[in-house]
């Protein structure tokens, strides 16, 4: 069934309003707000305030092992230098990571079903998560707080967008096809002093250099070259002078992997090597590991149901290469669901990549999203 005019026009005004308006995570108040008065417009049921700001709304008769389609609410913390009409007007607040496209394509997908309700054998259920940017993650959240008792739910699919495809395609991956993602911080910490007399102090700027380099040759040396590890420092912060050794020195990064057995390992060995650099640099050292979202495992079986419906549509897909971001759509599937996430083509000539300042879509793409969260909610019984 195609998509009317009115509403993909309508679901544009909701991303530029989502857009305009963006909020951090845990903190989708209007956001939230302004999807339950949607849904309120077009009489749809649903239940709000799960696992935070969470919202899962619902169309067709009542059954079991039922489809959820999935958006994610938040924001991130970064200034838009964009200078459309909608642009950010929160300071500092930015939907860099197009948070705002999922939930007006799944509002449209919505509003679409809602008029042809009686086309839907089972029931579909449509969930609007929030804090998805921010560990420990709204999908975690809404489990913990009974989503999966309170509403039959077997399967779940979600749309990301994907700058790097071009409207109207659809990417796809079957098996692991994201990273599981740890945070790591450590400190190390010694008297400090003198820079010219260094044999009184233990040197913690050479003791955060060294664990850099050597947690490379952990990476490379010590896992198989063959399954990804990746471990990136993004910070080192250490005030000293040019002749003051600082008597702390912060480190803080990420350890993605592919294979969770692996990240347990690289857990301790991470551990073990920053224990054995501050011993011999004359320190000590504390490491803080904040273990975040699991691998994402794209069920193989659904994946194919998904691409076999979207076949009878005006969409192409495309077969993705795994790649080292996350997603906390990840814990649906640590639940005994089956789960898949597609990737939106929003490909855009003008526009940088995500979570950059800059970052905007073409807004064709969201036809195509609807049409593509309608023709599974149709076809996937």
């Amino acid at each position: 069934m195609k998509i009317s005019t009115d509403i993909i026009h309508q679901a544009i005004a909701h991303r530029r309003h989502l857009h305009t308006y963006p909020e951090l995570s845990g903190k989708e108040y209007e956001t939230a707000k302004y999807i339950r008065n949607t849904l309120d417009a077009i009489n749809v049921c649903y239940e709000a305030d799960i696992g935070g700001l969470g919202i899962v709304a619902w169309l067709g008769p009542e059954s079991s092992d039922c489809l959820a389609l999935r958006s994610d609410m938040d924001a991130l913390p970064i200034q838009e230098t964009n200078k459309t009409d909608y642009c950010s007007q929160n300071h500092g607040v930015m939907h860099a990571c197009g948070h705002d496209v999922h939930m007006a394509c799944l509002l449209g997908s919505i509003h679409h079903l809602k008029q042809h309700e009686d086309h839907l054998k089972k029931r579909v259920f449509f969930i609007f998560q929030p804090h998805e940017e921010v560990l420990p993650g709204g999908a975690q959240l809404m489990i913990k707080d009974g989503l999966f008792h309170r509403f039959p739910i077997s399967k779940l699919i979600a749309l990301h967008v994907s700058p790097e495809l071009n409207p109207g395609v659809i990417g796809y991956h079957k098996g692991p096809f994201m990273a599981a993602s740890d945070e790591i911080r450590i400190t190390f910490s010694s008297r400090g002093g003198h820079a010219a007399r260094p044999h009184l102090t233990g040197d913690t700027i050479a003791m955060g250099s060294n664990f850099i380099v050597q947690a490379q040759q952990l990476v490379s040396r010590l896992s198989n070259p063959i399954e990804p590890i990746l471990f990136t420092v993004g910070v080192f912060e250490g005030i000293g002078a040019t002749n003051i050794i600082p008597a702390e020195v912060k480190l803080a990064g990420t350890l993605r992997t592919m294979n969770e057995g692996h990240r347990e390992i690289m857990h301790k060995k991470l551990n073990d090597l920053a224990e054995n650099i501050a011993t011999f640099g004359q320190g000590t050292c504390l490491v803080d590991i904040n273990q975040g979202y699991p691998v994402l495992i794209n069920d193989a079986v659904l994946t194919d149901a998904a691409i076999h419906a979207l076949d009878s549509t005006s969409l192409t897909n495309e077969n993705l290469p795994a790649r080292m971001t996350s997603e906390d759509f990840a814990w649906y599937g640590t639940e005994g669901r089956s789960i898949t996430l597609l990737r939106l083509g929003t490909g855009n000539p003008n526009q940088s990549g995500l979570h950059r300042p800059d970052f905007d879509i073409d807004e064709g793409a969201i036809a195509c999203g609807i049409e593509t969260l309608s023709t599974l909610a149709l076809r996937l019984h």
